[in-house]
């Protein structure tokens, strides 16, 4: 699991340096309007994106026991839907349009709908891959997907394709992961054709997809309503506000989320103590993204002109807000895959239907108020996310809120420690204003020894981890000098 983790994390790493310098590149070459015609499309799509995958790659990882016939009917399940779901999305592009009041929006909705009809040849194999944690074949074909894609999104953008540069290369990194599927996952392709086991695929499908719609309609709910109620520009300025929590939560913590999963699943399998693993992945993922989102609230100012440049000021209060539901929503970005590993899909149905409703109902009414207001009610609707959640893992001995509660206390002091020099750099009055970079530098230097020292006193069982990590570089070391 651990090899997994480490090849897991080293191409998130990759893709967030490609995709971060992508955002970085692009926030220059456009403008918050621009970003906000393709936030808006790409919610949409992210929403009929649940419904095209109909949870099949959910039942291809934690099902007991996989035979071919199944892999043939989930394939054919996924081929169906996707292009109905494509054809769906190219017809109603002009009708989204109109609605937007942005031919723009139906531009890039026409060219995203394309990605469905390409969509079922990689995904049934990138499913495999992760149910057998072939994480070097995953980590090859995402680190070249991500790269290329990001690299096509510079490119056309600087050649003045504007929000349709991001369009087209979401279309090219499709097709290259299609591509890295068939030279690296070829003994795990999908030899044909089935309807076998339909009612099954689609009994799980349907609880799962439900599911899932809630949860993208939540995380879009923001994109969509700003978009309708406040406008293109402030729908980018959002986007922007809520970029750097995004590459994180996409990049680290997805890449934590695509071992713990089928981890999850193997564990509840084989020894059931699925729980245990849960707790001691929560206490890890706590001791990195708390102080994260901590330092990312505190130097919002110096982040947000450093990386995309003054044009994007009005996004600063923005950032600062959604970093703080970001801490709240960091104790249950796992419990989702945690309780549909344990087989647990109705559950999870129930919980996302409850709290994403409840978050679509807040957005709409915080909009009245303004953008500012739309970010900092999400943090009211994690800690809604929290409660519903924790309500229904505290059943498992080891996850009572009071053990998990007792676990979390190192990760509070890690958090703390690693804020203190920042918050000293910030409130230093008028550093940051006349030595920006400089001064975020010896924060962000001040913050990470902060973090290690307080790992070491603290006991963080983090520790553990970068002993590991230290003993595996010196031993390599050692064996290349002997060498």
């Amino acid at each position: 699991m651990r090899q997994a983790l480490s090849l897991s994390l080293a191409q998130r790493l990759v893709s967030l340096v490609s995709t971060f310098g992508s955002v970085v590149i692009i926030s220059r070459l456009l403008t918050p309007a621009e970003i906000g015609v393709y936030s808006v499309a790409a919610g949409f799509v992210a929403l009929i994106h649940m419904l095209r995958d109909f949870g099949v790659g959910a039942f291809v990882v934690q099902e007991p026991v996989l035979d071919e016939s199944m892999v043939r009917t989930v394939f054919t399940l996924n081929l169906v839907i996707a292009w109905c779901f494509g054809g769906i999305i190219v017809a109603a592009s002009g009708a989204i349009g109109t609605f937007y009041a942005d031919p723009g929006v139906t531009h890039v909705l026409r060219v995203l709908g394309f990605v469905f009809f390409l969509l079922p040849f990689g995904t049934t194999t990138m499913a495999l891959l992760t149910r057998e944690l072939e994480y070097g074949k995953l980590t090859k074909i995402r680190i070249v997907e991500s790269v290329l894609r990001s690299c096509t999104a510079v490119a056309l953008a600087y050649a003045g394709f504007s929000y349709m540069s991001m369009a087209w290369s979401t279309l090219v990194g499709i097709a290259v992961m299609i591509v890295g599927c068939t030279i690296w996952g070829w003994q795990y392709r999908v030899k044909g054709l089935s309807l076998a086991h339909w009612k099954r695929v689609l009994h799980f499908g349907s609880n799962r997809t439900i599911s899932d719609i809630a949860s993208e309609l939540g995380d879009q709910s923001a994109n969509l309503v700003i978009g309708k109620m406040l406008g293109m520009t402030d729908t980018g300025l959002f986007s922007r506000g809520y970029g750097v929590v995004n590459m994180y939560r996409t990049n680290v913590l997805g890449a934590i989320e695509s071992v713990a999963f089928p981890a999850f699943a193997r564990e509840h399998r084989e020894t059931a103590t699925a729980p245990e693993l849960f707790r001691k992945a929560l206490v890890y993922t706590t001791g990195i993204s708390w102080p994260f989102f901590a330092c990312g609230m505190i130097l919002a100012y110096p982040v947000i002109n450093i990386l995309f440049g003054d044009q994007w000021n009005a996004s600063v209060p923005l950032m600062r807000w959604l970093c703080i539901a970001a801490l709240v929503g960091t104790l249950i970005y796992q419990c989702n895959r945690f309780l549909v590993a344990l087989g647990r899909v109705t559950t999870v149905t129930r919980v996302e239907l409850q709290y994403q409703l409840a978050r679509i109902g807040i957005t709409i009414v915080a909009a009245f108020y303004g953008i500012a207001a739309v970010a900092a009610s999400q943090i009211l609707v994690y800690v809604i996310a929290t409660v519903l959640y924790y309500r229904q893992i505290r059943c498992y001995d080891v996850l009572t809120v009071h053990k998990c509660a007792r676990a979390l206390v190192p990760s509070v002091v890690v958090t703390l420690a690693t804020c203190v020099v920042p918050a000293v750099i910030v409130l230093w009055p008028g550093l940051v204003a006349r030595h920006m970079v400089l001064a975020f530098v010896v924060a962000f230097l001040g913050g990470g020894a902060g973090w290690l020292l307080a790992v070491v006193f603290a006991r963080h069982p983090l520790l553990d981890e970068l002993k590991r990590v230290v003993a595996r570089v010196l031993a390599q070391y050692h064996r290349l000098r002997g060498g």
